[in-house]
């Protein structure tokens, strides 16, 4: 009988657990227009955004993996959370790595804050 009520209360507990759903997410930003790859461009090690510094170039990697090798760019975008800059950024960097796994580091993710 102990173990049926215990069981019970465990049931009862973990049912009442809610998770948060609120959290949306769209569509990533895969490709940009002409005029809008138009705005970015690369000064030294940084990505530019009309004519703003947006991320660093970070390291390059390259892996070698099943007979393939495969290069990663690395960046650390200034802003400190994701946001659709970051994926204007990747979708940047993939019109001039097209090859290339394209890494965007950001300092604190807003949806941590949710």
């Amino acid at each position: 009988m102990k173990n049926s009520y215990i069981l019970f209360v465990a049931v009862i507990l973990i049912s009442s657990c809610t998770v948060s759903t609120n959290i949306q997410y769209s569509a990533p930003i895969t490709e940009l227009s002409n005029s809008e790859l138009a705005n970015f461009k690369i000064k030294d090690d940084q990505v530019l955004y009309m004519d703003k510094a947006v991320a660093k170039i970070g390291n390059f990697e390259y892996e070698y993996h099943n007979g393939k090798y495969t290069m990663e760019v690395s960046l650390i975008q200034n802003s400190a959370m994701y946001n659709e800059m970051t994926e204007k950024i990747v979708a940047f960097m993939a019109t001039r790595y097209p090859n290339a796994k394209i890494e965007v580091k950001v300092n604190r993710d807003h949806i941590l804050d949710q």
